[in-house]
């Protein structure tokens, strides 16, 4: 029988009950958690900060280091937590785990003076000494090689709402300021830490000095150029052989991590690597090798760079797109000239006895030529192996999701299933990875094709591909189609077999179908407020942590969508809601002693929020509460973007004069304003609002273009600001910043898109960060303006956003929601039929992505996986804009002084 989290649970907590008892520690306390399990004596006080001591272990070590520390830590009478499950302890030494936080199994709360912690490290050194675990990148180890390592961090900390409105244990400083805890790859206590208590040094410079270092040379001969990622099992880089000449991509392995309850690690993982593109290196289809050495302790695998790119990447530059939303895709010809270079490379390694184990797009490398190599060997085995459990979501057949390490590995078949999603990518740039459906579910290859049949629309190659890749994703292994059947397919010789079920190219959503996604995000919504609970709505995880009264992920985004569906459609059950929503907030706004000033994550949009919902309600004591909120908001913010700085203040005074007509609300955000001038700098011909770097917050030194937190968000605002107030000083900022993004604009056959920032990266089309949030500005913009060229750059914006719709999440944030706001916009704003058309295709792509909850037809959140009702990343955001593709109506969270055509006439 397979043990489980329960099971592990029960091993982990039975280990430290049995070492309390036998230290007749009876008042001691085992408390549980998600994922820490703390013990503790109940109400004993807890320190604010300190020094304190963190345990690594492996996943096959952590039950006897737990025991051992236990053991010291029960004598000392020292609370403690641990990681609660061996699952928990795998997923600290794992790739995946903030690199920060990798490796910290236990955590120790000394209290006591220095040389009492120094004899406490070394006493629990020595009885976990020769223990593998691996090494806590964020603290100093006790000694070279311990388990022990140590950190100068919050205990209980001083809780507050951090400057991103995210709930944190804060430290304070000497001084009695409050500074964030930072927890960073490096060792970095605070520069007011005390004394070092194990070197007796003052804490030294926080973060390391990149600008100044040396170029890595590893093994004395290769010079690291580029890091491809940083992980906390080791980072993967691109670097020179100066021997040579030659591009290599070195991947580094850190001692016990990946670490499974075999005893094996990610260094075992690259010897297996660096033996498989041993036995490949004669088919000229793989990289060849080039080396493997240790450094430092560490262990480095040198690989041929593929002179390419990933079939992800090559999948996202090729797509191609007819005018006016037409035919959209790959030619069939070299669709198929691909496709049978895929079943070439699955072909080779079966016929060498292998099976791939994790196909997928980022695996595959395409050269100049449409030639395929195969890249991350590490997961290759033998059917019947013992093999650790891996996989790539949405890419792995099912029988491989459902098996556990120490599992045999699979037969061939599973690749089979790879190979059809991995086909499904290359024909629409769509991963296969649905949200699952509550019992009783549609069958996982049902979903597929549901998807697949609005792909296949205007995708002839889609079309032509559908039947074999439902073929190749049947649930049963058996099912699937072999090698020799795909590659007759492909080429035209024989059609799957009928148990695939090609989807109909001409049946389109109906209008039925997405009255049903809105009614029943709005049954979803109505049904899973809770008044009586610390949160009115489940949140998702981030959310969680978040000030449950903001739009992004608390109450009054939702409050918001109730609003406008009450003035939409009124009725008493959405009357009743909105009233329960906004008495909910209003009794708890004042417990919160900090008010932040963002509009998506501050209470700016709090109390816009509820002045929606006076006006929905005509409440005029609601809407006075409102009011007396809103001038109480913070406006000279070092932040000076709309999610939590000043613009995102200035916005709601500007909502606020427009609905009261209160000449001082007008003077408040002309103050916002002010300060958001202020902000801005010059940079090589480009003006900008960086977040400065001294601001305690993770966005610190932020540089972006987008909505949210760049010169598009600020830059509407000063538009705005300036038609309000008349100061034509904000208006010519706002000039400058569209000829900013004007100039910075990636364009692709018509379209325009954006990176996050200047300093580069994946082109965007989304609100936070690009082409629908830029092209928002930039469209009110050109109705203020005469210049021709913002009128030109939100109408690329928009086809971006029109050709990224199967490629985007789902959500406001970051995906079709916030896109499809920006859509309508453009309709209303130009009186162009086919922006409407768009915005409705949008949230038939969302209907594609459906699942079924409760009975309900609902949208995903951002991760495609789930549902959550969040705003700004999941349910909420989606249901604004579906009431307003149906019902009509203003964008939410945007002023009339920004969207209308008039803005000196708003105010009533």
């Amino acid at each position: 029988m397979k043990a489980g989290p329960t099971a592990d649970r029960s091993l982990l907590v039975d280990c430290v009950r049995s070492v309390l008892t036998r230290h007749e520690l009876s008042d001691w306390q085992i408390k549980p958690g998600k994922f820490w399990c703390h013990v503790r004596l109940p109400d004993a006080p807890q320190r604010i900060q300190g020094w304190k001591l963190h345990v690594s272990a492996t996943p096959l070590s952590a039950p006897l280091v737990l025991a051992q520390t236990a053991d010291v830590l029960a004598a000392h009478r020292v609370p403690f937590k641990f990681a609660g499950t061996l699952a928990r302890v795998a997923e600290l030494c794992s790739r995946r785990t903030d690199r920060a936080s990798g490796g910290k199994f236990i955590t120790v709360y000394p209290d006591g003076p220095y040389d009492q912690l120094r004899a406490l490290a070394d006493e629990l050194h020595l009885a976990t000494e020769g223990l593998p675990g691996p090494g806590i990148l964020s603290d100093q180890p006790y000694r070279p090689g311990s388990l022990v390592h140590y950190r100068f961090g919050a205990f209980h900390g001083v809780p507050m709402l951090g400057n991103e409105a995210s709930y944190e244990a804060m430290l304070m400083a000497p001084d009695g300021s409050l500074d964030r805890d930072r927890r960073e790859a490096w060792f970095c206590p605070p520069p007011w830490a005390p004394r070092d208590p194990f070197t007796g040094q003052r804490p030294t410079s926080p973060k390391p000095d990149r600008a100044a270092a040396r170029p890595v040379r590893l093994d004395d001969r290769y010079v690291v150029r580029e890091v491809v990622r940083h992980a906390f099992t080791g980072g993967v880089y691109r670097a020179t052989d100066e021997r040579d000449g030659a591009a290599v991509i070195v991947k580094q392995a850190r001692p016990h991590t990946g670490a499974t309850a075999s005893g094996e690690d990610v260094r075992d993982a690259r010897r297996h690597e660096a033996a498989m593109l041993e036995h490949f290196a004669s088919f000229g289809r793989t990289p060849r090798p080039v080396g493997l050495f240790e450094q430092q302790g560490d262990l480095f695998l040198v690989q041929e760079a593929i002179d390419g790119v990933t079939l992800r990447h090559w999948v996202t530059q090729n797509l191609t797109y007819e005018e006016d939303g037409g035919d959209w895709g790959l030619s069939v010809a070299l669709a198929e000239r691909l496709a049978a270079g895929l079943v070439d490379l699955v072909e080779l390694v079966h016929d060498e006895g292998f099976v791939l184990r994790d196909l997928n797009p980022n695996n595959v490398m395409v050269t100049e030529d449409h030639e395929l190599r195969l890249i991350d060997l590490e997961l290759l085995a033998r059917p019947g192996e013992r093999v650790v459990h891996a996989h790539t979501p949405g890419y792995a057949a099912p029988e491989q999701v459902d098996a556990r390490s120490g599992d045999r590995c699979l037969d061939l078949t599973a690749d089979l299933y790879g190979l059809g999603a991995t086909l499904l990518y290359l024909v629409t740039g769509v991963d296969p990875l649905l949200a699952p459906d509550d019992s009783p579910a549609r069958p996982y290859r049902q979903q597929i094709a549901d998807l697949l049949e609005p792909l296949c629309r205007d995708n002839p190659t889609a079309h032509r591909f559908a039947p074999l890749i439902l073929a190749l994703l049947h649930e049963q292994p058996e099912q699937r189609p072999g090698l020799a059947e795909v590659r007759s397919t492909l080429s035209g010789q024989s059609p799957p077999e009928s148990r695939s079920v090609l989807p109909s190219a001409s049946n389109a959503p109906t209008g039925s179908e997405l009255k049903q996604l809105t009614d029943d995000a709005l049954e979803h919504l109505l049904a899973t407020m809770a008044p009586e609970a610390d949160r009115l709505w489940p949140p998702s995880s981030f959310g969680a942590t978040s000030d449950p009264l903001n739009v992004q992920h608390g109450a009054a985004g939702l409050l918001g969508v109730l609003t406008r569906a009450l003035c939409a459609e009124p009725g008493p059950h959405l009357r009743e809601a909105v009233g329960t929503a906004a008495d909910w907030i209003t009794g708890r706004v004042g417990r919160e002693p900090r008010a932040l000033p963002g509009l998506h994550f501050g209470r700016s949009g709090t109390t816009w929020a509820l002045l929606d919902a006076a006006e929905g309600l005509d409440n005029d004591t609601l809407a006075g509460v409102a009011a007396d909120l809103a001038r109480r908001v913070p406006l000279r913010w070092p932040n000076p973007d709309i999610c939590h700085g000043s613009a995102g203040a200035g916005m709601t005074q500007l909502r606020f004069w427009e609905a009261t007509g209160d000449d001082d609300f007008l003077r408040r955000a002309d103050e916002a304003a002010e300060c958001v001038a202020a902000a801005a700098v010059r940079r090589g011909g480009l003006l900008l609002w960086p977040i400065p770097h001294s601001w305690p917050s993770h966005l610190a030194g932020l540089v972006h273009y987008g909505f949210a937190h760049g010169v598009a968000g600020t830059g509407a605002f000063l538009l705005a600001a300036g038609r309000a107030t008349g100061t034509e000083r904000y208006l010519k900022l706002a000039d400058e910043a569209a000829r900013t993004l004007l100039s910075t604009a990636r364009h692709d056959d018509g379209a325009a898109y954006w990176t996050a920032g200047p300093s580069g990266g994946a082109r965007r089309t989304n609100w936070c960060s690009g082409s629908s949030g830029i092209g928002t500005f930039l469209l009110r913009l050109s109705q203020h303006s005469e210049d021709v060229r913002l009128r030109e750059g939100a109408e690329a914006a928009a086809v971006a956003v029109r050709r990224s719709r199967w490629h985007a999440g789902t959500s406001h944030c970051h995906g079709l929601a916030g896109d499809g706001e920006f859509l309508l916009d453009m309709a209303e704003a130009y009186r162009q039929p086919r922006y409407a058309r768009w915005a409705e295709d949008l949230a038939l792509t969302l209907h594609a992505r459906h699942t079924i909850r409760h009975g309900r037809v609902l949208a995903p959140d951002e991760t495609g996986t789930t549902v959550t009702t969040d705003y700004g990343t999941g349910l909420g955001g989606v249901l604004a804009f579906l009431l307003r593709l149906r019902h009509g109506g203003p964008r939410l969270w945007l002023p009339k002084t920004f969207t209308g055509p008039d803005a000196r006439d708003t105010a009533r």
